[in-house]
């Protein structure tokens, strides 16, 4: 298999070693405008400009991929698609570019642009996998084992659990998705309508697996919200998160240092978020690796509350490794950009079995598919509970 990874950070990088470990993917193609041209065996590194769509379709037709990864920002997607359907060629992102859906027939107030390109996709008997790391992604796939055990789904939880180890501030990841996010509004459904809510509303106090324990969980806005009721017939779904830098994210947020409506400074205008994006320095990809932040850990809980002879609670949790285990591992990851690279790799590799054309999140895959990547995961001794109560 040949692919194609678009973006060549935090996690487009460690994405590229992991795949470059599999026998059955013959080539890597990195495509960042940040990489100078280089070809070591089967990874190749590719400066681009992804701006225009003529360098993308340059590229596409000069390596002829399988699958294209788009692990940069998901404001790159849709030009990406779009380009996949020109040559042909399947794909999958990891998130979303929530934006506000002005249409008032539309049943979200967020709208997740790919999903208008399903028709093409299947027509042209195309995969275009979406929102497909950890989470989004693995949270999805779980939602839908847990639901696939009831008859009937009266709520879904999610709820997140992401520890740096420290109370300096970090960025696991892109430092502009992630000020992005502060300043999105939590999106939940609700009696079976999406509603925007306060940002770092409904604390909760919530139990996730040993060693992790309980925690305070407060509302966030993510993707498996946007997609989940689209797809899963259920009545109330939300999405909780836990995070040890929860005050810091409070702060930017209530200050209006990530607001995105633009303010006049001298003679130019400029977003807070962009602002303090230039003001605050680029993280160097080893910063975990320091002792300060050898304990920073994600993990994840999914709980759904239905019928299927009586009222029964299925619920899975997983818990990855520790950042002194990824360490070891020696790929320059860190503890969300391996789960989210591990997952992008193990949706790459089940691509041969997936049987359903078009564009969809996790939820939409099918049991054969579910199963090999629940297995994947068992086999690298990362923790995946299931358990069934009465309600």
């Amino acid at each position: 298999m040949k692919v194609i990874i678009i973006g060549y950070g935090s996690v487009g990088m460690v994405l590229s070693k992991l795949l470059y470990r599999e026998k059955s993917i013959s080539q890597i193609v990195c495509a960042d405008i940040k990489l100078k041209d280089k070809h070591h065996k089967k990874l190749i590194l590719r400066k681009i400009n992804l701006s225009n769509t003529k360098n993308i379709l340059k590229l596409f037709r000069e390596f002829k991929p399988d699958v294209v990864v788009n692990t940069s920002l998901p404001k790159f997607n849709i030009p990406l698609i779009e380009c996949c359907l020109k040559e042909r060629i399947n794909y999958i992102d990891l998130a979303s570019y929530w934006d506000l859906d002005n249409n008032p027939k539309s049943k979200s107030p967020y709208k997740v642009e790919q999903l208008d390109y399903n028709d093409r996709f299947k027509q042209d008997r195309l995969i275009g996998l979406i929102n497909a790391g950890v989470s989004p992604g693995l949270t999805n796939l779980l939602v839908k084992e847990c639901t696939s055990l009831l008859d009937k789904v009266k709520s879904i939880k999610i709820r997140l659990f992401e520890y740096t180890g420290s109370n300096e501030l970090a960025f696991p990841w892109s430092k502009e998705w992630l000020l992005d996010e502060i300043n999105w509004k939590p999106l939940v459904y609700r009696n079976k309508k999406f509603r925007l809510l306060e940002n770092f509303s409904e604390g909760e106090e919530y139990v996730f697996p040993a060693p992790i324990g309980k925690r305070k969980v407060y509302l966030i806005s993510q993707e498996e919200i946007g997609t989940i009721p689209l797809f899963i017939k259920v009545q109330n779904v939300d999405i909780k998160s836990y995070d040890n830098q929860i005050d810091i994210a409070r702060f930017l947020f209530k200050s209006g240092l990530v607001q995105e409506s633009k303010v006049k400074v001298g003679k130019a205008k400029i977003t807070p978020i962009e602002f303090l994006s230039r003001v605050l320095p680029n993280q160097k990809h080893d910063v975990f690796k320091s002792k300060d932040f050898e304990n920073a850990q994600f993990g994840f809980s999914i709980e759904a509350l239905g019928k299927k002879r009586g009222k029964r609670i299925v619920k899975y949790s997983v818990v990855f490794p520790q950042q002194k285990l990824i360490n070891q591992i020696r790929i320059d990851a860190n503890f969300i950009s391996y789960p989210t690279a591990l997952m992008a790799k193990l949706f790459i590799l089940s691509i041969d079995k997936i049987r359903n054309y078009g564009v969809y999140p996790p939820e939409c895959l099918d049991k054969e598919a579910r199963n090999f990547i629940i297995a994947e995961l068992r086999k690298r001794e990362i923790m995946v509970k299931k358990s069934i109560s009465k309600g």
